[in-house]
């Protein structure tokens, strides 16, 4: 029996939806789960109360669960900040990880969790599920197949930051360790905007849509373009309307330079590319494919490809991938989204974040993980930790 833990963060608007693959993973009779809700125990007793049948055990500490040698594998579901550690600390507890998206808040961070994974042999996955959809599938066979030419440039979008403008401190709300939520993260008081909108701070998420979003759209052109490691990035944006979270900017342009190929990130008011409110477009020397997580569409019509339309997206607990992931713990084969590609994904947007606060051009060596001849821009390829956490 291959014995699964959920970690999920305290923010409670996760728990509906990861607990679906969950329940669904329950009813193998070949798996069994333990939930670790840290560190709020009121979102812990609330989910093991739900499914008190299943036999859960609880945690509000990760680090009990990560203790028991029943535990095969792990769901890493928290804010960004936490990813990179409990990645590592899975691997070197003997746990099999399924971690989101994105990898690491930073790219030394993200480099650790894939030496981890290797160095203890474990099967890491990123959430990032579009590998396992068969409408970003099929996409990919049209491109490599060449009928739209060779791809010269490709484009992620996406609308603007949501994330509101504010904060109020308040009290720790009864139940949350919030010295755990923060963990490695600079300490700070509570406030509400930090803990359930943490993606509009960068103690805990880089950049908002472009490190939420991002890494989902820039993952299909890597696979689309079949490269992965951008030579430069120059990115340009701001707040031009309300304003977005409190170190994020509303609206981000980002240009690429990959080789033999450009890459544009636009997230803007009323973005949309053949009536797709987010997407990928693939621009070849013979045309052009447009792919969302419902359809594709490829221009000219001349190309006699019609539009492909794949299943309604139900949650983006997205239960093939998670599928995938199991399967890989069994078997040991490498999962459809590997952590070396789910982190080379995450620098992308990473780099793109890095040069909007430097407010230019940035040249990029993917091989050493450095900028080029650009100590100011390497400071922000990794962050100090707040005692007593260390990679």
């Amino acid at each position: 029996m291959t014995r699964f833990a959920w970690e999920l963060s305290v923010a409670g608007e996760w728990a509906p939806a990861t607990s679906k693959p969950w329940r669904k993973m329950n009813n193998a009779p070949s798996q069994r789960s333990v939930m670790c809700s840290n560190p709020a125990s009121r979102m812990l007793k609330k989910r093991l109360k739900k499914y008190r049948e299943k036999k859960v055990d609880g945690y509000q500490d990760f680090r009990r669960l990560l203790e028991r040698d029943d535990i095969d594998a792990v769901f890493v579901v928290t804010p960004d900040h936490w990813h990179p550690l409990l990645t590592i600390l899975g691997c070197q507890a003997g746990k099999d990880v399924y971690v989101e998206k994105p990898v690491c808040p930073t790219v030394v961070e993200g480099r650790a969790m894939v030496e981890a994974a290797r160095r203890y042999g474990r099967i890491v996955q990123v959430g990032t599920q579009q590998r396992s959809m068969p409408v970003f599938q099929e996409a990919i066979k049209v491109i490599r197949s060449g009928r739209i030419g060779k791809v010269t440039t490709a484009s992620a979008w996406i609308g603007v930051n949501g994330v509101g403008v504010g904060e109020t401190t308040a009290p720790v709300p009864d139940g949350l360790d919030w010295d755990l939520w923060l963990g490695p993260a600079p300490w700070s008081p509570y406030s509400p905007q930090r803990h359930y909108g943490f993606m509009g701070w960068h103690d805990y998420c880089r950049g908002g849509q472009l490190t939420n979003w991002g890494v989902h759209l820039m993952d299909i052109i890597h696979w689309g373009i079949g490269e992965d490691q951008p030579l430069s990035v120059q990115t340009v944006g701001g707040s031009y309307l309300t304003g977005a979270g409190a170190e994020d900017y509303e609206c981000i342009d980002a240009l690429f330079e990959y080789k033999g190929c450009t890459v544009t990130w636009e997230q803007r008011h009323w973005n949309a590319h053949a009536n797709k409110g987010y997407g990928v477009k693939f621009q070849g020397t013979e045309g052009q494919l447009f792919v969302d997580r419902g359809t594709f569409v490829v221009k000219p019509s001349s190309l006699g490809i019609p539009e492909y339309i794949g299943e309604p997206e139900r949650s983006w607990a997205n239960p093939p991938h998670h599928n995938n992931f199991f399967n890989s713990v069994r078997t040991r084969q490498k999962p459809a989204a590997d952590i070396e590609q789910g982190f080379r994904s995450t620098v992308a947007v990473l780099l793109a974040g890095i040069s909007l606060k430097e407010k230019r051009k940035l040249n990029w060596d993917g091989e050493s993980e450095r900028f080029i001849d650009d100590a100011q821009a390497d400071r922000y390829l990794q962050r100090p930790y707040r005692s007593p956490w260390h990679l």
